[in-house]
């Protein structure tokens, strides 16, 4: 309980009384109070000085609620002159004496608290509840400066705390409106604001990899015959795509040398070949998600991998976790103002790749080659941006030789097979944000119209769907349950 300075009525009586020392000491104390009370009444503003006192009744003492902003004073105005006032909780609310019958009651925090006013003989002249609320009329001015569009806001006060009701144009304009009643009373926002219009987003992505395969092979292959022998045999340098001699034929990509040395006949062939290719891989998952939320998506799998852990009596036992590969996606929708969409996207092409495998205690545990983007834009409802550049490189040269023939300088050619292959692959993503709204329960599906085609329409006209269209109607005769 704190007291404050006395009133001039209180003075007098103390100096009847003959107050000693003691008194005086006090008296100084409570006048240093006041003092420091002096300045934060001179923060007041004027129109809440000037705000019309709240009464208490002269009849009987009663007690009446005070509503005082946090930083504002209120004048409360007593039934008979007072020599002491007490307040509860001197961090809530504060009072400071004007005159014998009137008092500010300064709001310093959310809360309340209780104002008791005694007169001579310490007689109960007053008693009141403080409820310091937030300013709630200084946040309707900011929330009008602020967002001069939504008319439909709503800020009232109760129970020490803000309301916030009515209807937001969108989710982003409801969050800043959260977040400036946030700073007028933290912690103490009830939020029931509603948004108008759709909330939900649909993301449509396309996902392109390209792929720019080059591989080329020099090979030399040398057969060898006997006319005169009853058995052909075959000398090849070098091996086929299988890792297996063959016997060579004519095919494409091949020079064929005959050539004749005394009694043997020797066909030199040179396997040159070039392939060039261009592969496209697609993904198009189409996400739905509210505004604010994620939505993930994944098509590929997920791999084994052994982990250690240690236990409390110092062994360790292996346990198996799942990594995930393939093609991922995830995005959060942050639907704004006008139809504009603001998204945070992260697509990932990630493949198992057994060149970064590495071995841990008899275990072969694969690594993975990752492609990943992160980028956050704005969008209008149905335009769409392209992620591009993710270009990946990979070489392969392969050298197969005969023993230490394939050594020789020039002539070393001769005995040797060189292959050379280079991928390319670049990975293109297209994204195109929606608004949609649910659909009526009846609309057509592209199913309702398909009849399967008949034999003679399958098999002698190619059809996949029959030309005739189902009847209308509903079904004939009797329908639905039987209760016997």
């Amino acid at each position: 309980m704190a007291s404050l300075a006395p009133s001039p009525a209180r003075r007098r009586a103390s100096k009847a009384r003959g107050a000693g020392p003691a008194h005086m000491t006090l008296k100084r104390s409570l006048l240093a109070a006041a003092a420091g009370l002096l300045p934060l009444l001179a923060a007041v503003p004027t129109t809440a000085l000037a705000q019309a006192p709240a009464a208490l009744s002269d009849v009987a003492v009663r007690k009446v609620e005070v509503n005082v902003a946090v930083g504002k004073a209120q004048v409360l105005e007593l039934p008979a002159p007072y020599t002491d006032i007490m307040i509860g909780n001197p961090e809530t609310a504060d009072v400071l004496p004007l005159t014998s019958r009137s008092v500010y009651v300064v709001g310093k925090k959310l809360g309340g608290t209780t104002l008791t006013a005694y007169g001579p003989g310490r007689r109960l002249v007053a008693a009141a509840n403080v409820v310091v609320a937030a300013d709630v009329e200084t946040l309707r001015q900011r929330m009008r400066d602020a967002l001069p569009n939504e008319e439909n806001l709503r800020v009232a006060s109760g129970n020490q705390s803000i309301v916030l009701t009515g209807t937001a144009s969108s989710g982003a304009v409801a969050g800043r409106a959260a977040a400036l009643a946030e700073s007028f009373a933290p912690g103490q926002v009830v939020n029931m604001l509603s948004v108008q219009g759709s909330q939900q987003v649909t993301l449509s992505v396309r996902i392109v990899e390209m792929e720019r395969a080059t591989a080329k092979a020099l090979r030399l292959n040398m057969n060898t015959a006997n006319p005169a022998s009853p058995n052909y045999h075959n000398f090849v340098i070098g091996t086929g795509d299988t890792g297996v001699a063959t016997t060579l034929t004519d095919t494409f990509g091949l020079l064929k040398f005959p050539l004749r040395a005394g009694d043997v006949d020797l066909d030199v062939l040179f396997d040159a070949l070039e392939t060039k290719g261009l592969v496209k891989t697609l993904a198009e998952p189409n996400l739905t998600a509210m505004s604010g939320d994620t939505a993930n998506f994944l098509a590929g799998g997920e791999f084994p991998v052994p982990v250690a852990q240690n236990q409390n009596n110092g062994q360790s036992t292996i346990t198996v976790e799942f990594k995930q590969f393939g093609i991922g996606l995830a995005f959060t929708p942050t639907v704004l103002q006008d139809g504009m969409v603001n998204l945070v996207v992260n697509p990932e092409v990630s493949s198992i790749d057994p060149n970064a495998s590495f071995v841990s205690n008899g275990l072969r545990i694969p690594g993975i080659k990752v492609r990943r983007a992160k980028t956050t834009v704005e969008l209008r409802d149905g335009e769409s941006f392209t992620i591009a550049g993710l270009i990946r490189d990979d070489y392969q040269d392969q050298i197969r030789q005969f023993p230490m023939l394939g050594d020789l300088p020039i002539l070393g050619s001769l005995f040797r097979s060189t292959s050379y292959q280079r991928n390319q692959t670049e990975l293109v993503i297209l994204v195109t944000p929606h608004l949609v709204r649910p659909t009526r329960a009846r609309q057509a599906t592209p199913a309702d119209n398909f009849v399967p085609p008949s034999d003679t329409e399958l098999f002698l006209l190619g059809k996949t769907q029959s030309s005739q269209r189902p009847a209308k109607g509903g079904v004939d005769g009797p329908q639905g349950h039987v209760l016997q």
